[in-house]
Formats: C-alpha cells, sequence, structure tokens
C-alpha cells in the first residue's frame, strides 16, 4: 500500500498536472519491465476503483508515498494521505481510436485553440479511461477543466496520442436546443351547403336573377 498526497506537500510544491510521482525505486523498477517506454500504472482506492495515470517520474520523499494531482483524487474519491495500491502496467494498452467528450461547462470549448489545447493534453496524459477527467486545455491560462469521457473505443482504458479521434457533445451546463415551434394543424373545410334544408334558396350578396314571385302577363300570379 502507499499513500497519495497532491504535489503541494513536496519539497518545491507544484508537478504535472497530467501524471503522478512514485519512489524512485519503483520507478527504476517499472522501467525495467517496460524496457524504457513511458511508463502507466493503476492507482485503487480502498473500494476497488482503479484509475489508469502516467508516470512522470520518481521522487525522494518517502519509499511509501505517491504524488498525484487533484483531479487524481477527485476521480477516485480519496482524501490527503489515504491509502492506495499502485500495480504498473505491464500488459500493451490498445491504442484508442475515437473518444467522446462531454465538457462539464461551456466555458470550457471557448477558447479559440481549444481543440488544439485538447489534443495537446490528451497526448500529455498518454492514457485515457471513461468516466470523469480534468485536463490544462490553454498552456497560457492554466486552468483545469473537467470533462466526461462518455465512450472510448476500442477500450474503455486506451492510449492516447495525436491520432485520436475527439468528438464532442454539448456542455452539461448547456440547455438543449429548443425544437421549433409546431403549426397548428389546418382545419378541415365545412360543407356549409349540407346545412341548407332542401327547397331552400341560399342567400346572396346583391341581386340574384329570378329570385322574386313570378307573374303572368295578365297580371296574376304564377
Amino acid at each position: 500500500m502507499y499513500t497519495a498526497y497532491p504535489y503541494t506537500y513536496t519539497s518545491d510544491g507544484e508537478g504535472p498536472w497530467w501524471g503522478m510521482r512514485c519512489p524512485e525505486r519503483v520507478y527504476e523498477r517499472m522501467v525495467r519491465q517496460m524496457g524504457g517506454t513511458r511508463c502507466f500504472a493503476y492507482l485503487t482506492n480502498n473500494r476497488g476503483e482503479a484509475l489508469a495515470i502516467a508516470v512522470e517520474g520518481p521522487h525522494l520523499e518517502g519509499d511509501t508515498n505517491v504524488f498525484i494531482p487533484q483531479w487524481a483524487f477527485r476521480r477516485l474519491g480519496i482524501s490527503d494521505g489515504d491509502e492506495v495500491t499502485l500495480d504498473p502496467i505491464l500488459e500493451d494498452l490498445p491504442k484508442g481510436e475515437t473518444v467522446l467528450i462531454r465538457p462539464v461547462t461551456g466555458v470550457t470549448v471557448e477558447g479559440p485553440m481549444f481543440l488544439e489545447g485538447l489534443t495537446e493534453a490528451l497526448n500529455q496524459l498518454g492514457v485515457v479511461q471513461e468516466g470523469l477527467l480534468s485536463a490544462i486545455v490553454d498552456p497560457s491560462m492554466p486552468d483545469l477543466h473537467e470533462f466526461m469521457i462518455e465512450n472510448l473505443t476500442p477500450a474503455k482504458v486506451c492510449l492516447a496520442d495525436g491520432e485520436l479521434r475527439v468528438e464532442l457533445e454539448r456542455a452539461l451546463d448547456r440547455p438543449p436546443t429548443p425544437l421549433p415551434p409546431t403549426r397548428p394543424p389546418t382545419p378541415e373545410p365545412h360543407d356549409f351547403d349540407s346545412l341548407i334544408p332542401p327547397n331552400t334558396v341560399k342567400s346572396q350578396a346583391g341581386f340574384v336573377a329570378f329570385s322574386g314571385t313570378g307573374y303572368r302577363l295578365d297580371g296574376k300570379p304564377v
């Protein structure tokens, strides 16, 4: 078991937003096992919930301490000083093909360089998995933005690089687009002629020829 702390507990008080640091002996063993390639590991809380995260490098501040970014605490639901297990990811993870991402707030996507920044953030993470993710998408404004990774192919945990195709959904705080107003139904025409009793002359505006009483030439009514 290892004890998890944020980077504020380190001697320099800061660290990478995208990865963790582990004891030097653990890091050296990972590098040997993985053949010198980039290292990734699973951090698991006491409920068995795991997070795949990149290992940025080693530290010399205790053999049982791991230092992780704040978003990883939120993702795992743990607090400073809680215990976690650390397991190197030795199997070959599949390469990500497509990822469906929903920003938590719409402000996240308003920057002109958002997509480029998101691509770079995913490259820095190196590994992504479904669920909550926090990332810096604009290095000039180093604020963490939260996303929900709602779908990831071909697996729930994948390697991420510049070839990962990103699909964006509407932000969680943005209401759905209202449906266009529906037009009221056109009333069906009524056959008013059918309502006139038989042998009744229909009224018309103006003069109607041969509509009065008829008379014979001798003056008597017809």
